[in-house]
């Protein structure tokens, strides 16, 4: 079949094209222009995220300079700057949390908490977790 004979529903386009545009504007109108100074103070919230078997896990996000100088540090080691970068994040929120004790966790608690805390994002925090999921959830103290 032809583009030329095959029959093309121009109302249905339309309603989806205007959907998208009216989600486009009820997007732009609940974030608003982009505010650098807002972004650098939410950066700053603690945050938490749950980690199944270890339980709420607090945090807070590292900065392009906390991970350009564990970089320059440790260019050879990305265990150690793993163990870093995780210790900076956590010990922001927990005093508690220090380097040794880091070092002291099993493995696998230790991989975990790499892969969950230190993948997390600014942009796409999740409020809710599933059995079996990890997922992030803004959390101001």
């Amino acid at each position: 079949m032809s583009i030329e004979t095959e029959a093309v529903d121009l109302e249905g386009w339309k309603r989806l094209q205007e959907g998208a545009q009216e989600y486009e504007a009820k997007l732009r109108e609940k974030m608003g222009k982009f505010n650098i100074m807002e972004i650098l103070r939410q950066a700053k919230d603690l945050r938490s995220i749950f980690v199944e078997g270890l339980g709420e896990v607090r945090y807070v996000l590292l900065t392009e300079a906390d991970i350009s100088e564990l970089a320059k540090k440790y260019p050879d080691d990305p265990r150690e700057r793993n163990i870093q970068a995780l210790f900076r994040t956590m010990a922001a929120a927990d005093s508690n949390i220090t380097l040794e004790n880091l070092r002291k966790l099993p493995y696998d608690v230790s991989k975990v908490l790499q892969e969950t805390v230190l993948n997390t994002s600014f942009l796409a925090p999740k409020k809710t977790s599933k059995p079996g999921s990890t997922t992030a959830a803004n959390s101001k103290a």
